[in-house]
């Protein structure tokens, strides 16, 4: 570029660069934000919200050339229309690379509300998290009540016993449940209220390193077709390199398996007794349909475990 034109290109551009210095304030305002309030939570809160955002801040600058450039009509069209064709480029963009998600962080009492079931499903304040107890059916979150194929993640600490994740669930009564305990996973489905379960050693979901009770996991849950993907990392904390004086965490894999939904038919056996006390036993089948539903969390009886930072997403 010749010298004699930049003073052109700068009286040209140095309005709208100074008319964009609410969004330098704006996003130190951000920063601040993130640091004070949970930044998985804000993460996610932009990131549903993202469209809007981007809409909104297009028509600002859209807004401040019209100012500007109040003087110039031709010079206020042309860079109106150029703004529009790349404001319609990046929201095109975003909406086709968008996969539908939802994060729960369970940090708050009102993270309940959208959630259904029956018995102990509360927040604990010390814990920043939600305890499940007292649950024979669980609680499910019917938001995805169609979905099919997902991935489902989540931060975890067995407090007794094992915590027992719901996938698939169409209601209370229809689910698969991958009940994980400290030494292995016992998979679960449930058809008309009626259950059956696998050993973790009969379904080859043993671990091989137990988990320590107390201590935060995490993991994910992938529903592929008729197929769990299971994983699990332990929590690792060291001093942070650059900062020794804070600490930071890594998530360290320790399971990593597959799991296939059994199709078919269960049969259950029934019992009654006939009118000269005869007991007559009899079999009933019922078909397995667990292609799409909704996640969720149980745990039956004095079976307690903490939860928190759900997110699901489609796949």
């Amino acid at each position: 570029m010749p010298p004699s034109t930049f003073p052109g290109v700068w009286s040209l551009l140095a309005p709208i660069l100074g008319s964009l210095w609410p969004f330098l304030v704006l996003e130190i305002a951000l920063l601040i934000t993130l640091r004070l309030l949970d930044p998985e939570a804000t993460r996610f809160f932009f990131r549903r919200n993202k469209i809007e955002i981007l809409t909104t801040l297009f028509a600002v600058i859209g807004y401040a050339i019209s100012y500007f450039y109040v003087q110039q009509p031709g010079h206020a069209f042309a860079m109106s229309v150029a703004i529009s064709l790349i404001a319609m480029l990046v929201l095109i963009y975003s909406k086709t690379r968008e996969r539908d998600f939802y994060f729960i962080s369970l940090r708050r009492e009102k993270d309940k509300d959208d959630w259904i079931g029956d018995g102990t499903f509360r927040y604990e304040r010390t814990q920043y998290a939600y305890s499940v107890t007292n649950s024979h059916s669980g609680f499910i979150f019917p938001k995805c009540l169609i979905w099919s194929d997902y991935k489902l993640k989540f931060d975890f600490k067995i407090l007794k016993t094992s915590i027992g994740v719901i996938l698939r669930a169409t209601n209370l009564s229809n689910m698969v449940m991958m009940q994980i305990f400290d030494n292995g996973i016992k998979p679960h489905i449930r058809v008309n209220g009626f259950w059956q379960f696998w050993e973790p050693k009969e379904a080859r979901l043993e671990f091989t390193k137990k988990l320590n009770l107390d201590d935060w996991y995490t993991c994910t849950m992938q529903c592929d077709k008729s197929s769990i993907r299971i994983r699990i990392f332990e929590w690792i904390e060291h001093a942070d390199p650059k900062e020794p004086s804070e600490k930071i965490i890594e998530h360290s894999p320790i399971f990593d398996r597959t799991w296939k939904i059994p199709s078919g038919h269960i049969a259950y056996q029934t019992q009654d007794t006939s009118l000269v006390g005869q007991i007559i036993k009899s079999t009933v089948p019922f078909p397995i349909n667990l292609e799409y539903g909704t996640f969720g969390f149980r745990n039956d009886g004095a079976e307690n475990a903490l939860v928190k930072d759900v997110l699901i997403e489609k796949i």
